[in-house]
C-alpha cells in the first residue's frame, strides 16, 4: 500500500497553502524587532496556539497514543500533565511574565544579563544552545523516522523536506510568520486527531459504556500512582516535583518556547498566553483517547500476521500504523499532514529561538558590535539557514542510535543536564542575587552532577528514573551556590 496521489494532493496543497497565509499574516513587520518580537504586537490567542503547536510536536502525535497501546500501556503517564505543566504553568505566570515585561529584551538571557551580568546571560545562552542542538535535533529525526513508515520518503529525504520548510518560513517573516504558521498547524493537528477519534469510534461495534468496561478489565485506565519508589516513571510525585522543575525551565527560560511569549502586547497578555496554551493538557487527552481506540479497535478487527508483528514489535508506531492502514484516503492524508505540521512548527520555532540567541548573544556582542540592522538582520537569516543544515545533519546522522529508544521519554533526555541549572539561575535573577563568578560554579557542579546521575544509572544498575535528573540538578545548584556564598562571607569577614 502507498501513500497515494490523493493523501499527497492533501499534503502538499495544506502545506502550500499555510506558507501562503502565514506570509500573508506576518506582512508588516519590519526591522529587528518584527523579526524577533513580531513588534510586540500578536494576539494572545495566536501566541498560545503557537506555544502549543511548539510543545506538542510529532512526539506527543505519536508517542501518546502508542504509550496506551503498547503492552501493560495505560494512563500514568499524563500525571506529568495533568500535575507538573499545570503547576508549572501558573508559576510561570507568577514570577516571570511581569518582569520579563519590564523592560524590552529579546530572550530570557537578556533579562539574566540585566540581573546578574553579561558573564551569567553567556552562560545560559551556552546552556541553551547545547540542550536545544541535540534536543531539536532528536524532534526532528523522531518525526522523521515516523513519516517514513507511512509516506513513501526516505528518513533523509523526510529530513530535508521538514528542514526546507521550516528555514523557509523561518527566513520569510521571523518570529511573525513562525507564530501564525504555528497557529494554523496547531489547528491542523486537532482536527487530525477529532477525525481520527471519530473514524475509530464508528468502526468499534460496541458502545462507550461496554468499551469502557473492557479498557478497565484490561487495566488501561490506571491514572495516578503514589508510589515512592524512585525507578519508576510516571508517579503522583515524578508528576508534581520532575514535570514541574521541567516544564517550568521550558516556558521561563528555553528561548524556544519564551521567545513567543515575549511578542505579546504586554504583561497581561502574556499571562493570557501561558496560561491559554493550557489546552496542551486537553490535546494529550485527546490522544490519549485515540490511543485507547486503537487498542480496542485491534481487539475487535485483529490485524493480519505481518501487522500484528510489526506492532508486536514498534509498539510506539502504533498511530501512524492506523492511520496508513485503517484510515480512508483523503483522511490519512490529513492525519499525516497533521505529523509533517508538527514535525514544521517544533523545528521552526527552535530555528527562530537559534538564531536570536546566536545574533544578539554573540554576533552583536563579540563578532561585529557596531553592526548596523542590515547587517544583522542578514546575520540572523543566514544563522536560520546555518542552524537548519546543522540540525538536520545531526537528526540523519543520529537515526541509528535512535531507533531502539522509546520515542515518549526520549525528547526529554537532550536538556536533562542543562535545564535544571538554567532555571536555577533564572531565578536567582529574579532576586537579582548573583553574578558569573557566583553562578558558574554551581552551573558546572550541577551539569556534572546530572551527567554522573544519567551514567550511572546506565552503567552501574542504580535504579532510578531519569526524570529525577531534573529536581536533583536544581537541588545540587542550591547547595553549591550556598556554600559558595558562605565561603564568600567568611573570605570578606
Amino acid at each position: 500500500m502507498t501513500f497515494g496521489v490523493i493523501n499527497w494532493s492533501i499534503l502538499i496543497l495544506l502545506v502550500v497553502g499555510i506558507t501562503w497565509l502565514g506570509h500573508c499574516l506576518s506582512a508588516g513587520q519590519k526591522g529587528l524587532d518584527g523579526f524577533f518580537l513580531g513588534g510586540n504586537s500578536l494576539p494572545w490567542w495566536a501566541v498560545s496556539g503557537s506555544i502549543m503547536a511548539t510543545q506538542i510536536s510529532a512526539v506527543t502525535i505519536i508517542a501518546l497514543p502508542g504509550a496506551v497501546f503498547q503492552e501493560g500501556g495505560n494512563l500514568l503517564f499524563l500525571q506529568g500533565t495533568l500535575l507538573g505543566f499545570v503547576i508549572a504553568k501558573f508559576l510561570m505566570t507568577l514570577l516571570f511574565v511581569g518582569p520579563f515585561y519590564e523592560r524590552k529584551i529579546y530572550s530570557p538571557y537578556d533579562f539574566i544579563g540585566h540581573r546578574l551580568g553579561p558573564g551569567a546571560a553567556a552562560l545560559t545562552r551556552g546552556l541553551f544552545l547545547a540542550g536545544a542542538i541535540l534536543g531539536h535535533g532528536v524532534r526532528l529525526l523522531t518525526v522523521s523516522l515516523v513519516l517514513s513508515v507511512i509516506v513513501d520518503l526516505s528518513i533523509g529525504q523526510s529530513i530535508f523536506c521538514i528542514g526546507v520548510f521550516s528555514i523557509a518560513w523561518s527566513v520569510m517573516g521571523g518570529i511573525t510568520t513562525v507564530i501564525w504558521t504555528d497557529l494554523l498547524m496547531f489547528v491542523i493537528m486537532v482536527c487530525g486527531a477529532v477525525v481520527s477519534l471519530v473514524t475509530i469510534a464508528q468502526g468499534l461495534p460496541v458502545g462507550l459504556s461496554a468499551a469502557v468496561a473492557e479498557l478497565e478489565a484490561a487495566a488501561k485506565l490506571r491514572l495516578f500512582d503514589f508510589s515512592t519508589d524512585p525507578s519508576r516513571t510516571w508517579t503522583v510525585w515524578t508528576g508534581i516535583l520532575c514535570f514541574t522543575v521541567f516544564e517550568l525551565a521550558q516556558n521561563s527560560v528555553d528561548q524556544v518556547v519564551t521567545q513567543r511569549m515575549m511578542c505579546c502586547r504586554n504583561a497581561g497578555e502574556a499571562r493570557k498566553a501561558v496560561l491559554g496554551s493550557l489546552g496542551i493538557v486537553l490535546f494529550s487527552l485527546l490522544m490519549t483517547a485515540v490511543g485507547l481506540g486503537i487498542f480496542l479497535f485491534y481487539r475487535h478487527h485483529p490485524p493480519d500476521a505481518a501487522g500484528a508483528a510489526f506492532l508486536a514489535e514498534q509498539p510506539g508506531r502504533a498511530y501512524p500504523y492506523f492511520v496508513f492502514h485503517e484510515l480512508p484516503v483523503g483522511v490519512s492524508g490529513l492525519i499525516v499532514a497533521g505529523i509533517f505540521s508538527a514535525g514544521i512548527s517544533t523545528f521552526n520555532s527552535a530555528l527562530a529561538a537559534l538564531s536570536e540567541t546566536w545574533v544578539n548573544g554573540y554576533y552583536r556582542v563579540r563578532i561585529n558590535p557596531g553592526a548596523d540592522e542590515r547587517a544583522v538582520m542578514r546575520a540572523s537569516r543566514l544563522a536560520i539557514v546555518g542552524w537548519g543544515v546543522l540540525l538536520c545533519g545531526l537528526a540523519y546522522g543520529a537515526g541509528s542510535l535512535v531507533r531502539n529508544e522509546g520515542l515518549l521519554n526520549l525528547a526529554y533526555k537532550a536538556p536533562i543536564a542543562t535545564y535544571g541549572p538554567m532555571l536555577m539561575v533564572g531565578l536567582l535573577a529574579l532576586t537579582h542575587r548573583g553574578g558569573a563568578a557566583a553562578v558558574l560554579p554551581a552551573v558546572v557542579v550541577s551539569v556534572a552532577a546530572a551527567l554522573l546521575l544519567l551514567l550511572s544509572r546506565h552503567f552501574l544498575d542504580i535504579r532510578f528514573d531519569e526524570f529525577w535528573i531534573y529536581p536533583a540538578s536544581c537541588l545540587v545548584f542550591l547547595l553549591t551556590y550556598r556554600l559558595g556564598g558562605l565561603r564568600r562571607a567568611g573570605a570578606g569577614g
